[in-house]
């Protein structure tokens, strides 16, 4: 659901002399009817143009340069800028230049410029002028067409991230520059050239023409690459080049995040997670484990959790995506294991058509993808018919485990350590997309990974921008008082033998008895003392991951060992 909204300029793009040729009208008929959601930026006054049946197509005018927008489906008028000072206006009058008047901006042409630009320092005040080859208007402060254009997509509840905008003059560059993807006829001025990612063949309306059917009517829009890319650093390679994931690939495509458990995939997805919200994408991540919960530090993030009582319902959580607008974490860890699959489907059911209508969030995560998205399963069946849209990523420690037809629909991969070969083989069997072949996935070193897509790149994640705790660090090394040792037991009772910091922890397990893991494992004491006594959330949401999985024996101690040895080498990185 990317790239799914088109706005264009009028004179010179899609008409010649105030006219749109029939094709062209045909065209973005067509674009409406196949789900595009269109717009018209012009210069010209306010209804000035009459436009007919063409006008039924856009959700909404940009008039005057941006000081005027029309809403179609309430029939509203805005000026968001105000209007020109009625002193300035007689100014203009006074000095005997020749101009037009619209709802909110003064009209004329060069050679005027010159005189206007003496009345408008005279005058002071932010007023500005926009040239339009040599058309010359005087705006209200702030209005431009990219500034109008913004404001009209936030009264439809749309994100400038799924735009591609057409022009061809000077003052459609504040409006190319707004959007996601930017297209310039053949006969745009140099400027708007330079500036464009895609560049007509032929001049106007023939331009135009010729782009939507190379692109949108074709479902080519996603392979238009961008000048202005906006990259999502995820870390370096061992030689230090910098190594980034292009946010038009998160948003349009699928993402498969794969690893053994307490590897790295919650604190890469964070930072791509991070990265897009900063670029100003959509997103939502749900989180069966709490591992997201800290990205509501970030200003527009948010997080919502609750137990079976508390949980707002799915209705309400769209709610707050579409009307809201901000990214969301959706923190299931203290909802009821048995009645997750139930409230997800609801809110994929409640999510999709939310979606359909204004193509956001831009990126949907689903942690712990092996609990819902296996084969047979009602959510896998509800969420078949979205993957193709783009713009999911599913994070699992079994891929395995995931149906074929997620699998499939995977067009690039993150991974980090995989040590069962099984897995490692079934990646390479249905994501054909990823070059796997010779991929030694069981040495990825830990705090690193794989991306694929084509190349594959050994990377270290970047340093999140979410604040790890201070307090945390005195307790790496440093021993505890007696009372607050970690002190390991069986049924039978005590070993003698206690864990005084995270340190003597992670070079404990590895030698401890089996049965005493087993044992501490099953009653949650490795939890309670990340949160109680260390008041480490992150450590213990790691470690009730572990102990959710009921895992036995040498893998009990393999998850635990990864857990505190991860958590240990980050916390001692940034101090």
């Amino acid at each position: 659901m990317y790239r799914r909204v088109m706005a264009f300029d009028f004179d010179g793009t899609l008409a010649v002399n105030g006219n749109v040729p029939a094709e062209v009208e045909t065209a973005l008929e067509q674009c409406r009817d196949s789900g595009y959601v269109l717009f018209l930026v012009t210069g010209r006054r306010y209804e000035t143009v009459t436009l007919g049946s063409l006008g039924d197509l856009f959700a909404g005018i940009v008039w005057e340069n941006g000081a005027v927008l029309t809403h179609t489906a309430s029939g509203e008028t805005y000026l968001p800028f105000g209007q020109l000072d009625a002193r300035l206006l007689k100014a203009i009058e006074e000095a005997g230049i020749p101009f037009e008047r619209g709802l909110a901006i003064a009209a004329t042409w060069t050679p005027h410029d010159q005189a206007l630009w003496q009345i408008l320092r005279s005058h002071g005040g932010s007023t500005s002028i926009e040239y339009n080859k040599s058309a010359v208007m005087v705006l209200p402060p702030g209005a431009t067409k990219g500034t109008g254009l913004e404001r009209l997509l936030a009264l439809c509840g749309l994100s400038p991230r799924n735009l591609a905008a057409f022009g061809d003059a000077e003052n459609d560059l504040s409006m190319l520059t707004l959007a996601e993807v930017s297209v310039a006829v053949a006969d745009a001025v140099p400027a708007v050239i330079e500036t464009a990612d895609v560049l007509a063949t032929a001049p106007g309306p023939q331009g135009v023409l010729e782009i939507l059917r190379q692109y949108p009517l074709s479902a080519k829009f996603l392979d238009i690459p961008l000048k202005r890319e906006r990259p999502i650093l995820l870390g370096q390679t061992e030689s230090g080049a910098a190594i980034n994931i292009p946010a038009a690939q998160l948003a349009g495509r699928n993402l498969g995040v794969f690893g053994n458990s307490a590897t790295g995939k919650s604190w890469m997805v964070g930072l791509i997670a991070e990265g897009l919200h900063h670029e100003e994408y959509q997103v939502l991540l749900i989180d069966p484990e709490g591992d997201f919960r800290g990205l509501r530090v970030l200003p527009r993030f948010v997080s919502v959790s609750g137990d079976r009582a508390t949980l707002p319902p799915p209705s309400a959580v769209v709610s707050l995506l579409d009307e809201g607008g901000v990214s969301l974490v959706l923190d299931l860890s203290q909802y009821p294991i048995s009645l997750r699959s139930h409230y997800l489907a609801e809110l994929i059911r409640t999510l999709r058509p939310v979606r359909e209508r204004k193509f956001r969030p831009h990126w949907i995560v689903l942690d712990e993808a092996q609990e819902f998205l296996f084969e047979g399963s009602e959510i896998t069946a509800l969420l078949r018919p979205l993957l193709e849209t783009g713009g999911w990523a599913f994070v699992s420690y079994r891929p395995d485990r995931l149906s074929e037809s997620v699998l499939t629909s995977l067009h690039h991969l993150l991974l980090t350590r995989l040590t069962d070969r099984q897995i490692g083989d079934c990646l390479r069997t249905h994501c054909a997309v990823c070059s796997l072949i010779g991929a030694s996935l069981d040495q990825i070193p830990m705090g690193s990974a794989l991306l694929c897509g084509g190349e594959i790149v050994r990377m270290r994640p970047a340093i999140r921008r979410v604040p790890h705790v201070r307090h945390l660090y005195k307790y790496l090394d440093v021993p505890l008082p007696p009372g607050k040792r970690f002190s390991f037991r069986t049924e039978k009772g005590h070993l003698g033998i206690e864990a005084a910091s995270l340190y003597e922890l992670s070079r404990l397990i590895p030698t401890l008895p089996l049965e005493s893991l087993e044992y501490h494992d099953r009653r949650e004491d490795f939890v309670k003392w990340a949160d109680w006594t260390l008041g480490d959330g992150g450590l213990a949401a790691r470690l009730r991951k572990v102990e959710n999985r009921h895992y036995q024996g040498d893998e009990l101690r393999e998850a635990l060992n990864q857990v505190v040895s991860t958590h240990y080498e980050e916390l001692r990185q940034l101090k």
